[in-house]
């Protein structure tokens, strides 16, 4: 079997690896100059390390298996990761997901929580996002954790938002006590060396072909084909981790994205604050309005551990609407479209972030590589029809 993949991010190394290890001869068409996509290792001054997308390795949405899966190529060594937030210019860094006792060392400590015993047992008002924050933790925390970050990094008001937006986030459960790690289920890992090594081992052997701008896919009798860099690939199968409406060409226009750019600088020490139990935050959320940085991350603590020591590289988020980077819940009929539009062309499946307009963590990744293994078999002898749903299984929902 001929396999075409475009791009070269985990999503299309992940697969690359798969398919040649079953036989498959494999060619990766990559746009820029190095693998890695989003998930790359940077070097500052040359000596300094940091990350511009995925900063740790656990299982947040995914299965045990992406995890077992990069220990075969990383050697992963476990973090303590805290985040916490600054809901207002010289308060003071509490964890978040925010809990009970910390929010009482902020001014507005106990007016939050009058607020959450006013609402406490009933059911909240789904009508829309901002309905459904203030009558579950109230309007005051509202505004101070969500309003000016939404409006900042999303571009939307609170009620310009469905409720669900909140629920899958479970923005609703105010825990007594902090648990002050970054939710998953499983530890978090930072791999010994950075992240770049595992792609020179995902594509070990596979033809890769960087520089490479695919134009378009289109079907024939013979399998889909590629067009990239003014020539024609023929293969059997395309695996397309690209932006799906940019390689439909915007037949349905553009997706819309959020994303940011950044700013680095060197610290010679940890900036960010610390828990309740003496672990430094790794990063730390700024939601006030007045500043336009969202997040800022201190890669001293993500690679030196609880111990930082030394300098390490800080990083500021700073929102950027031209960055592909995060997709948007209120796109996915125009997204729809799209996935129908790729149903129509046998031997086409989108994949990964990109392709398949999903916010997606390392191990979520996997899981959809695995979904596709397991329906391929069915897609390659399907009808259209059947394609499009089968390319919904590989996508998923937002919570998987």
């Amino acid at each position: 079997m001929r396999v075409v993949v475009i791009g070269a991010g985990f999503a299309g190394a992940c697969a690359a690896f798969h398919f040649r290890q079953r036989g498959a001869s494999v060619t990766v068409l990559e746009q820029a100059a190095h693998s890695g996509g989003m998930l790359r290792t940077y070097h500052l001054n040359g000596a300094l390390a940091y990350e511009y997308g995925p900063r740790i390795v656990s299982v947040f949405r995914g299965t045990q298996n992406g995890l077992d899966f990069i220990r075969r190529f990383l050697d992963l060594e476990e973090r303590d990761i805290y985040q916490g937030t600054q809901l207002r210019p010289g308060y003071e860094v509490i964890p978040f997901p925010v809990d009970r006792q910390s929010l009482m060392r902020i001014p507005e400590g106990e007016t939050i929580r009058a607020e959450m015993a006013r609402f406490a047992g009933s059911e909240p008002d789904e009508s829309n996002f901002r309905t459904y924050l203030e009558t579950s933790v109230g309007p005051t925390l509202t505004r101070l954790a969500f309003e000016g970050f939404n409006r900042k990094f999303w571009s939307r008001e609170l009620e310009e938002l469905p409720a669900s937006w909140g629920k899958l986030r479970r923005l609703e459960r105010i825990a007594e006590v902090g648990a002050y790690r970054l939710p998953s289920v499983a530890p978090h890992y930072y791999p010994k060396g950075g992240f770049n090594g595992l792609f020179d081992q995902l594509l070990n052997g596979v033809g890769i072909r960087y520089g490479s701008a695919v134009q378009r896919v289109e079907s024939s009798p013979e399998g889909p084909v590629v067009h990239c860099n003014g020539a024609a690939i023929q293969a059997d199968l395309v695996l397309a981790t690209a932006p799906v409406d940019e390689l439909l060409g915007y037949r349905f226009g553009a997706l819309e994205w959020k994303g940011y750019r950044i700013e680095t600088s060197v610290e010679t020490q940890t900036t960010l604050g610390t828990a309740p139990d003496g672990i430094p935050f790794a990063w730390l959320y700024t939601p006030w309005p007045e500043t336009p940085v969202c997040r800022t991350t201190d890669f001293g603590v993500i690679h030196q551990g609880r111990d930082r020591r030394g300098p390490g590289v800080v990083l500021r988020e700073i929102p950027d609407a031209n960055v592909r980077m995060y997709p948007v819940s209120w796109e996915e009929e125009r997204f729809s479209q799209y996935l129908e539009a790729s149903s129509q062309i046998p031997g086409l499946i989108p994949l990964g972030r990109l392709g398949l307009y999903k916010y997606v963590t390392m191990d979520s990744t996997f899981a959809m590589v695995e979904r596709l293994l397991d329906v391929l078999p069915r897609y390659r002898q399907a009808a259209a029809e059947e394609r499009l749903i089968l390319l919904r299984r590989i996508r998923g929902d937002w919570s998987n």
